[in-house]
């Protein structure tokens, strides 16, 4: 029998990450179309700042668990639900409360694990993988053959851009902070690794791009490396603008879009899996439901290899955030649950 509430981490108001608190929380009935699942592990990611401090996009109705990416055991499913089963193992991308021993979480954005995955590698696919796969395959249409220039590298988002920019064929130069983060990154299947040093991005590229320079650029830095990557970007290419952790949000010159021919494309997953301005995951739900299938089934036979290098206990979950929001992880932080 079940118990009325579980452990899990809350955010009782608008703060610091650092002034998160253990607590146990009410368990609730599930509301059409939702799953309830064991949380086994948690990813921990650099957008938990935001939110808990209620800065991000999407502002959760407090009380709440954060914590968007997570993979266990299905406990229960509301009537409704058909394509999942209780004790099915599973990942999921979530609104908020992966950061907890349980989670509910609305079926469409729920997604089996194949036999011979662990659910700790799993638990990072359906946003960090699939952030990546969405956005070369579906916007930046990236070609076989071609060159994908990739900042922070070393990064989870940057792992998986290498890994998924290999896997579609693609020569990846990749850009990281010190001498392990680059070899993290060629190990990761870079061709190249780079100092991220916006001063010497540009002439670096190009003498490795016979063709003058990168088509495909995959930045959730922003700052001086987007400005550099403008110069380094091949005639034709598309730039890819991810995300902002280097703190500025890069303003585009745009006669150089014009005199090369650049692309910029602009691009948010979360609009795929409900967390847009409008909830459109019902819409988007076969497509995603496939390419996530499509990257587990990747990972499942090794073409894919999800880098969870930090593992922390929920209890340690403060050590977990600051490794994260410090930088100083290579790969995936995950809470085991």
């Amino acid at each position: 029998m079940q118990e009325n509430d579980y452990l899990g981490l809350v955010c009782s108001r608008w703060c610091h990450w650092s002034e998160l608190a253990l607590q146990r929380i009410p368990r609730q009935p599930l509301a059409p179309g939702q799953v309830r699942i064991r949380v086994r592990h948690a990813g921990v990611g650099f957008a938990l700042s935001l939110f808990v401090s209620g800065k991000y996009q999407r502002k959760p109705p407090l009380p709440f668990t954060p914590g968007t990416e997570a993979a266990g055991e299905i406990i229960e499913v509301a009537p409704d639900v058909t394509r999942l089963h209780p004790g099915q193992r599973v990942a999921a991308a979530l609104d908020w409360g992966g950061f907890a021993e349980e989670v509910v979480a609305m079926a469409d954005t729920v997604y089996p694990v194949p036999d011979g995955l662990e659910l700790a590698q799993a638990a990072a696919l359906p946003v960090t993988y699939g952030t990546v796969w969405a956005a070369l395959a579906w916007r930046a249409a990236l070609q076989p053959g071609e060159t994908m220039l990739v900042h922070g590298a070393s990064g989870a988002l940057g792992t998986a851009a290498v890994q998924v920019g290999r896997l579609m064929g693609a020569r990846v130069i990749a850009t990281a902070s010190t001498e392990a983060k680059r070899e993290a990154a060629l190990c990761n299947g870079a061709a190249h690794a780079l100092p991220s040093d916006a001063a010497t991005l540009a002439a670096a590229v190009k003498a490795l791009c016979p063709a003058g320079g990168a088509d495909v650029v995959f930045d959730p830095v922003g700052g001086d490396l987007f400005d550099a990557s403008l110069r380094c970007a091949a005639p034709g290419a598309r730039l890819l603008s991810i995300g902002y952790a280097s703190g500025r949000i890069p303003e585009v010159p745009a006669n150089l879009l014009l005199v090369k021919n650049l692309s910029l494309i602009g691009f948010n997953y979360g609009y795929y899996i409900g967390w847009g301005l409008t909830d459109e995951r019902r819409r988007f739900a076969q497509p995603v439901q496939a390419m996530v299938a499509e990257i587990m089934q990747a990972a499942a036979s090794g073409k894919l290899a999800p880098p969870v290098l930090q593992h922390f206990p929920l209890s340690d979950w403060l050590n977990a955030v600051d490794t994260t929001m410090s930088r100083r992880a290579i790969g995936k932080v995950m809470l085991d649950i």
